[in-house]
């Protein structure tokens, strides 16, 4: 009978292992080329610090509030749950479609603002200031931030776990780009 189990329960154990890696793919991005994304390390360890790189061509502009949809699934012990959309502390948060993602950053991030915003993204048209104004050409940006405890926030789902969510954005010209995205996260252990 243990066994039985033991094999039963085989490829539940078999998928339980944290990525190692960052992992990405283009899922039809009309208006950007993505030429790559990482962050590190990996498990991200929270509260802590990553450095994320992202190079890419943005074909036009990115004007107006960017409506983003988001698919999110959560894997722990094996176990792969889509999470919901749901309202915590007045926000939707979860697998929803946002009208201004930058407006949903700017609610969860009490550190962004234009003060504290990285000049190395700033040069881009990021500067912290809803809404973003990404204007067109090569964006290479190497940053390191610190990730603040999800515990603590709205988006407690984040805690720990490995993820895969789906982003798909339009601007207000349409579609602009759609990226899946691969990564765990653990919680600082001192």
């Amino acid at each position: 009978m243990r066994s039985i189990l033991l094999i039963a329960l085989l490829p539940v154990f078999l998928n339980a292992q944290t990525l190692t890696k960052f992992q990405w793919s283009d899922c039809g991005s009309p208006a950007v080329d993505i030429y790559e994304v990482d962050i590190t390390p990996m498990p991200i360890v929270q509260p802590g610090a990553i450095d994320l790189i992202f190079r890419s061509n943005f074909k036009r502009a990115m004007r107006g509030g960017l409506t983003t949809t988001l698919a999110i699934t959560r894997t722990v012990s094996g176990l792969k749950l889509p999470i919901r959309c749901y309202l915590a502390a007045g926000i939707y948060v979860g697998s929803c479609t946002y009208d201004d993602l930058c407006k949903i950053i700017e609610s969860l991030l009490p550190s962004f603002s234009p003060e504290t915003c990285p000049p190395t993204v700033a040069q881009y048209g990021i500067d912290c200031n809803c809404p973003f104004q990404i204007k067109t050409g090569l964006i290479d940006i190497e940053e390191h931030f610190d990730v603040p405890d999800a515990t603590q926030t709205i988006a407690s789902f984040l805690a720990s776990g490995d993820f895969e969510i789906k982003i798909d954005t339009k601007d207000a010209n349409g579609a602009f780009g759609c990226v899946n995205i691969k990564f765990a996260v653990k919680p600082f252990k001192p």
